[in-house]
């Protein structure tokens, strides 16, 4: 019974890498591939959202 147990852990060791690895390129992939019907990735949409916020917000900061 022991080597039975010891033998059915050996199969599973790592398989929780491969689901982290397969999870981490998937995000990786929908945050800096462009999308379809879209010409930028969702970080640059992000990123451009940020820097017009910015601009607006200095922008209100420098009225009298």
């Amino acid at each position: 019974m022991i080597d039975g147990v010891a033998v059915a852990g050996l199969h599973q060791r790592g398989s929780a890498s491969v689901e982290y690895v397969l999870l981490t390129l998937t995000v990786v992939g929908i945050l800096f591939l462009p999308l379809p019907g879209m010409d930028e990735s969702l970080v640059n949409t992000l990123v451009s959202a940020l820097r017009q916020f910015q601009s607006n917000t200095t922008f209100l900061l420098s009225l009298p």
